[in-house]
């Protein structure tokens, strides 16, 4: 049982640290499926978008769980399901057949195509959906294939489990899978650097296709670690704003990080470090040769350097869940057995996806811990997340713990406000 609804997975992959991942997917389709039947009753009707309620394209079923709560849940109008796997195709239909006696009356159909062949004969087809849920292993890359099956309007929801690539690890699979990009490794904050990257892969390809894609939510779990991201899907009008995907730099020696401007690629340096020594002192307090060193940033992109929620959805999605009862009572949250360890509620990460969506965040995040080592500043050591945070907004930052990482402090304050603060 996942979520209340009943399932069978048998030989059929199935992962129940992936059961929130597939929460926020059921509140997105249930938000489109409302303003679809908004759309479909009023006096205007978009008929390249609204096409007799939402359609869902699941290219990687397994077990089928997600085509099951997307029917009885998503309040989508059809599913098409499919997995490349003949072995679970009879678990697949059962699943989906149980979903009909349980009430859901929503079209659905099932396939058994590898999903690259898929995505290509719906290209071929002309078939378009309103959502199309690729749920990959590994850097598996079907951005494109998977963005020419989607309706204007509509929504990409994509997936990596290649941590290795993403946060640095595999530099040979990550520049292969995510355009040429670059992301270096143990550098702090790495994961968010990594979700970034992922991200503004499918922004870059979509506006190659004359699409803007734009990331409605944006999501980390620990498990795996899996990198996943629900991006609409729009015509792009006018020229595209390149700006939107950059490089981050972070400094070897004081942990301050910055935007790096395509300018300095050839060598970036760290401005407090510079800024410092400046004065004419060197770390020991000597004035030789201090400015004969300059701290070298560690640059990792090209990523997504917005917001990676966006706000108006997120409320959406809050609304939505609070509905149906999934947040907002005791027990709501885990209603289907314990927390899986390491995730934040259902409840509390849809708080922190509202409060990270801020435009004035940067593109990165602190470790509390690493601001926290000998030499970056604080004399009373670290303090609690919470009270940190309320000290830099009442100075007038925007300042938020990520959900990305527990010890991971997002600001647009300097880090002599940061270190100050604490």
């Amino acid at each position: 049982v996942e979520r209340g609804v009943p399932f069978t997975r048998k030989r059929a992959f199935y992962r129940v640290e992936s059961a929130q991942a597939r929460d926020l997917a059921m509140l997105l389709a249930s938000v489109h499926s409302d303003e679809a039947v908004a759309a479909s009753s009023s006096s205007f009707r978009d008929r390249e978008r609204i096409s007799g309620g939402v359609s869902v394209l699941d290219a990687m079923s397994g077990c089928g769980v997600r085509c099951v709560r997307y029917l009885l849940q998503g309040e989508v109008s059809s599913v098409h399901a499919n997995d490349a796997d003949p072995n679970v195709m009879d678990t697949l239909s059962e699943n989906l057949t149980s979903a009909h006696a349980r009430g859901a009356t929503g079209v659905s159909s099932v396939t058994n195509v590898d999903a690259h062949r898929l995505l290509a004969k719906c290209y071929l087809d002309e078939a378009r959906y309103d959502i199309v849920d690729v749920d990959s292993f590994g850097s598996e890359n079907l951005v494109s294939a998977t963005m020419r099956c989607v309706k204007l309007g509509g929504y990409a929801y994509l997936t990596s489990t290649d941590a290795l690539a993403l946060c640095g690890k595999s530099p040979g699979a990550l520049s292969a899978n995510y355009g040429g990009a670059i992301v270096a490794p143990n550098t702090q904050g790495v994961n968010e650097l990594g979700l970034r990257v992922f991200v503004g892969d499918a922004v870059r390809i979509g506006a190659a296709m004359g699409l803007k894609v734009t990331p409605v939510f944006s999501l980390f779990h620990p498990h795996g670690p899996v990198f996943r991201a629900m991006l609409r899907v729009e015509a792009l009008a006018g020229e595209w704003e390149r700006g939107s995907v950059g490089h981050v730099g972070r400094c070897r020696e004081c942990g301050d990080a910055r935007v790096i401007d395509p300018g300095e690629l050839g060598g970036a340096f760290c401005h407090r470090c510079d800024a410092i020594r400046a004065f004419g002192r060197d770390d020991d307090g000597s004035t030789d040769g201090a400015m004969d060193r300059r701290s070298c940033l560690e640059v990792s992109g090209p990523m997504w350097l917005g917001p990676l929620h966006e706000l108006a959805t997120v409320e959406k999605l809050r609304s939505k869940a609070a509905e149906k009862g999934w947040i907002g009572r005791e027990g709501a949250s885990a209603e289907d057995g314990a927390k899986v360890k390491g995730q934040m509620s259902l409840e509390a990460l849809l708080g922190s996806f509202a409060a990270e969506s801020d435009p004035r965040l940067p593109p990165f995040h602190h470790r509390t811990d690493e601001l926290g080592r000998s030499g970056r500043g604080l004399k009373r050591g670290i303090p609690a997340m919470k009270a940190w945070v309320e000290e830099l907004k009442s100075r007038g930052f925007a300042a938020c713990k990520t959900h990305v990482d527990s010890r991971g402090l997002k600001t647009n304050a300097p880090m002599e406000q940061i270190v100050d603060a604490a």
